[in-house]
C-alpha cells in the first residue's frame, strides 16, 4: 500500500454529522416537492413514474399508527443495546462475535418498533410476495416442470424470478411452519453469515481492526436493519457476498463454494448476472483464477442444460418471459422515456439513502484515496499495489450495477431491498478511508451512532413492505 493519508485526517465531528443529517433530510423533502411538481407540470403525467414518497418506491407513513408500547419500548431497548455493545466493543481485543450478536438483537428490536405482527408477520403477508404461493406447492419437481407454462399467471414477484425464489419459501414453510419463525430464521442465518463473510473479505486486504469496524457499520445500515428480516433478498445478498469471498480464496474447495453460491443465487433471481463481471475482474487480476472462473461458467450452463432436458425448464426462455413482463412495451428508455429517467434517479437516490449520507461521503473519500494511491499519476494499475483487487471489485460491482440500471431494471419495487447485494461492496472504499484516517474510538462510534440513528428514525417514521 502506498499509505497516503486522507486529507481531512478525521472522520466526522458531531457538528458535521448534524449538518450532514440535516442537509440529507431537507434534501429528501425538497426533492419530493420538486419531483412531484415536475411530474405534474413540466412533463406529461405518467402513472407510476414516481413513487408517492420519493425515492422509496414502496413506503407508508406509520408514525401516527405506531403502538406506543411497542415503539417506545423497542426504541429504548435498541438504544440501550447499542450503547452497551459499543462500550463492550471498544475493547480492541474483542472479536467479531459481539458485533454479530448485537446486530441480530438490534435487527429484532428495530423491527419490533412496529409491533410483533407488523414487524415479523406482515412482511410475509403481502399479496404479491413469494410466500403466498409457497405453502400450496406439494411437488417441487412438478412445479419446476410447469413453471414456464404458468409463469405469467403467478404473483408479481414469482413471475419475474426463477422457480427457486418460491421453492425457498416452500422449504422454509415446511421447516418452520409460521411466518414469524420464517422471518426470524432468515434474520438469524443471513445477518451473522453476511457479517462474518464481510469481515473476512475486508480482512483479506486490510487490518483486522478495520475489518471489524466496517462490519459494525454494515450491521447498522438502514438497508440491513430494515430488510434483513423476512426478505429473500437478505439470503441472496449473503450468497452473492459468499460467492465473491470464496473466489478470493486459494483452493478448489473454495471454488466449489463460489459455484454453489452462484448456482443457488441464479435459481433465485435472474440478476445473478451481476456477479459475473465481478468474478471475471478477480480472474483477470489473478491468473490462477482464470481456469476456475471458466469452470464455474461451464458448470452453470451445464446445470441448466440438464434441468432443461430432465424437467423441461428453460432458464433463458423463463428469463425472457420475466423481462417482457417487467417491460411489456420494450426497452424502457424508448417506451417510457420520462419514467425511465425518473426511476433511474430514484434507484440511485434510494441506494444512497439506505446507505446513509455519512457513509456515502466516506465511500467517496475512500474511492478517491484508492484511485490516487493505486492508479497513481501514471493512470495504470501497478502490479505491486495490494489494494488493486478491492478497487477492482468495487469498481466492477458498481459498473455492473450501473449496467443493470441502464438496461431498465428496478422500477417496480424497493431498489434498496432488491439490490442489497451491492452494499457490502460499497463498504470496501469505506474500509480504505478508515484505514487511511485511522480514527480514534470516539470518532468511530460517533459515526456508528449516526448510522444506527438513521436506521431507527426510518423505522419509526414508516413501513417498507412490498
Amino acid at each position: 500500500m502506498v499509505g497516503s493519508v486522507d486529507e481531512s485526517e478525521s472522520l466526522f465531528s458531531g457538528r458535521e454529522i448534524l449538518a450532514i443529517g440535516w442537509i440529507g433530510l431537507t434534501s429528501v423533502v425538497a426533492l419530493n416537492v420538486i419531483v412531484r411538481w415536475t411530474n405534474g407540470g413540466l412533463i406529461e403525467k405518467i402513472r407510476g413514474a414516481t413513487p408517492t414518497y420519493w425515492p422509496i418506491s414502496i413506503f407508508t407513513v406509520r408514525l401516527g399508527r405506531l403502538q406506543p408500547g411497542w415503539a417506545i419500548g423497542a426504541t429504548a431497548a435498541a438504544v440501550v443495546v447499542f450503547v452497551l455493545a459499543g462500550a463492550y466493543c471498544r475493547r480492541r481485543d474483542t472479536g467479531i462475535a459481539p458485533i454479530v450478536v448485537a446486530g441480530v438483537v438490534l435487527l429484532g428490536l428495530s423491527n419490533l418498533i412496529h409491533g410483533f405482527d407488523h414487524g415479523f408477520v406482515a412482511p410475509l403477508a403481502t399479496r404479491e410476495g413469494y410466500y403466498q404461493m409457497a405453502p400450496g406447492i406439494t411437488d417441487p419437481l412438478a412445479f419446476i416442470q410447469m413453471y414456464e407454462a404458468n409463469q405469467l399467471s403467478y404473483v408479481v414477484h414469482a413471475r419475474t424470478h426463477p422457480p427457486g425464489s418460491v421453492l425457498t419459501f416452500t422449504l422454509l414453510d415446511r421447516v418452520f411452519g409460521s411466518r414469524a419463525l420464517i422471518s426470524a430464521a432468515i434474520a438469524l442465518v443471513s445477518l451473522p453469515t453476511s457479517a462474518v463473510l464481510l469481515y473476512r473479505l475486508v480482512g483479506t486486504y486490510y487490518e483486522r481492526d478495520v475489518a471489524r469496524y466496517v462490519t459494525v457499520l454494515f450491521v447498522l445500515l438502514p438497508a440491513v436493519q430494515i430488510y434483513y428480516l423476512a426478505s429473500l433478498d437478505a439470503i441472496i445478498a449473503t450468497l452473492m457476498l459468499g460467492a465473491v469471498y470464496f473466489f478470493t480464496r486459494e483452493s478448489w474447495l473454495a471454488t466449489l463454494g463460489t459455484f454453489a453460491c452462484l448456482l443457488v443465487v441464479s435459481f433465485q433471481m435472474f440478476l445473478s448476472v451481476f456477479l459475473v463481471p465481478v468474478l471475471a475482474a478477480i480472474a483477470i487480476h489473478r491468473r490462477e483464477k482464470r481456469v476456475p472462473f471458466v469452470a464455474i461458467l461451464i458448470g452453470l450452463v451445464g446445470f441448466y442444460l440438464f434441468v432443461d432436458i430432465a424437467l423441461g425448464y428453460n432458464y433463458l426462455d423463463s428469463f425472457l418471459l420475466a423481462s417482457n413482463q417487467q417491460n411489456p412495451g420494450g426497452f424502457l428508455l424508448t417506451a417510457k422515456p420520462a419514467w425511465y429517467v425518473y426511476t433511474r434517479l430514484e434507484d440511485v437516490a434510494e441506494i444512497a439513502l439506505f446507505f446513509t449520507p455519512f457513509l456515502c461521503l466516506l465511500a467517496i473519500r475512500g474511492a478517491r484515496a484508492l484511485r490516487r494511491d493505486v492508479l497513481g499519476r501514471a493512470g495504470w494499475l501497478p502490479a505491486n499495489a495490494p489494494e488493486r483487487e478491492p478497487m477492482l471489485i468495487v469498481g466492477v460491482a458498481v459498473g455492473s450495477f450501473a449496467a443493470l440500471l441502464a438496461a431498465g431494471v428496478y422500477h417496480t419495487g424497493e431498489t434498496a431491498r432488491g439490490a442489497m447485494y451491492l452494499y457490502p461492496f460499497l463498504l470496501l472504499p469505506v474500509a480504505a478511508a478508515v484505514k487511511r484516517i485511522d480514527p480514534d474510538e470516539r470518532e468511530r462510534w460517533l459515526l456508528a451512532a449516526a448510522v444506527f440513528g438513521q436506521s431507527l428514525l426510518m423505522q419509526l417514521v414508516g413501513g417498507y413492505l412490498w
